[in-house]
């Protein structure tokens, strides 16, 4: 029960020394920033490109008839159309100011006065509705019934079967896509960050020499454990809240509004991965940092821990949107280095079923113990070591 108290001590003092500090909660309020932003931005972008287009037309009195035909076109084809009348008197200078077109001349052969170019979705309209008028005064002048025609050509479009499956997240490179970035980003850095912080943690406190005053009192063991746990608490904070500002954000905003994904299943899927990948990882970090004296030295340590990192990062990222439920994904999303970055990845694309899910969870709670005694040996055996670096094979061979 001590030992549990003694790590919870240990525990705030780290929350308070790495979260509470003016330096860490203005970078995190600007990243919070930056995140929402990025959505904004991106749902601007989004909803321009799916807006309807607009043209502001006018016609002379003798192309007047084609109006019908072009309110009809452009409902057909998403387009708002803002038709007036007008006579050719006024035409330039009403194209030259705010018009897009003025219409005028034999309606089955209009001309289209334009101020530069012609928008070539709006020459289509005009194209497509004038020679529907020239086809209806032909059948007319040979006694046929124009609306019958009209009809009859209106419904002569080919039906389209696919035999794929229709692909609700928007297919390889959509939201479902996305999501998935953002969730393994999310987590690579609060990883990266908060192994980092760990890994300076212990060098400073060996440099200050105030970790021989602290084990006189502490055991190493719960000096590490509490280190881990109140950095592991500062990184939980930053995932939850740098995830949450971009899902709210997303909802928002409709940024997905027309995609069956589950925001709310990927947001406990980060924190449930960060646990797991934090509890692996961060031991490495812990641990190995005891085997350097000097902040100058730290790099030889974080350097192959951050690639580590990396390396099933940009694994998943490459190879899950490719491949989301072959062989191969699935083997390496069930070891516990890669499964933080490709069970995220792999749900998104609902590709991991539950029997997936709880192996991959399990084999990670197996491999962690074995991960608290390598740390805490490296640790203990390291933490009292001045000068030089300690290498990694004299921290286990040491007594």
């Amino acid at each position: 029960m001590r030992a549990i108290g003694t790590i919870w001590m240990v525990a705030r003092r780290e929350v308070k020394a790495r979260f509470l500090t003016k330096a860490n909660l203005v970078s995190l309020g600007l990243l919070l920033l930056a995140v929402v932003a990025g959505v904004v931005v991106m749902d601007y972008f989004q909803n321009r490109d799916t807006d309807e287009p607009t043209f502001t037309i006018a016609l002379a009195e003798q192309t007047a008839e084609l109006r019908p035909g072009l309110e009809a076109a452009a409902a057909g084809q998403d387009t708002t159309l803002d038709i007036s009348t007008m006579g050719a008197a006024e035409a330039e200078e009403a194209v030259t100011e705010d018009l897009d077109a003025y219409i005028s001349g034999d309606p089955a052969q209009p001309e289209v006065l334009v101020a530069d170019e012609v928008d070539g979705q709006l020459l289509g309209l005009v194209t497509g509705v004038a020679q529907a008028h020239a086809m209806g005064s032909e059948v007319a002048a040979l006694g046929g019934d124009p609306g019958a025609v009209s009809e009859a050509v209106a419904q002569a479009a080919p039906d389209v079967r696919s035999l794929a499956e229709e692909d609700p997240s928007g297919g390889m490179f959509g939201p479902a896509y996305f999501v998935a970035i953002l969730s393994t980003s999310v987590l690579l850095f609060a990883l990266i960050s908060t192994g980092a912080l760990i890994a300076m943690g212990v060098v400073e406190e060996k440099t200050s020499r105030v970790v021989e005053i602290l084990l006189a009192t502490i055991r190493p063991a719960s000096l590490l454990a509490g280190k881990i746990l109140g950095i592991g608490i500062v990184g939980l904070i930053q995932v939850v809240l740098l995830g949450g500002a971009a899902i709210g954000t997303m909802a928002a905003t409709d940024l997905l509004a027309d995609f069956e994904i589950d925001l709310t299943t990927a947001m406990l899927m980060i924190v449930l991965w960060f646990f797991l990948g934090f509890a692996i990882f961060a031991l490495l970090f812990g641990g190995f940092a005891a085997l350097v004296s000097r902040q100058e030295d730290i790099g030889s340590v974080t350097t192959p821990l951050t690639f580590l990192l990396f390396v099933p990062y940009y694994v998943a990222m490459f190879m899950v949107p490719n491949n989301p439920d072959t062989t191969l994904t699935a083997v390496l999303s069930q070891i516990p280095i890669f499964s933080p970055f490709m069970m995220p990845m792999r749900s998104a694309f609902d590709a991991v079923s539950t029997g997936e899910l709880v192996l991959s969870v399990v084999l990670a709670l197996a491999t962690i113990p074995l991960l608290v005694w390598v740390a805490s040996t490296v640790y203990q055996r390291g933490v009292l070591h001045t000068g030089g670096r300690m290498k990694l094979s004299e921290a286990f061979a040491r007594r």
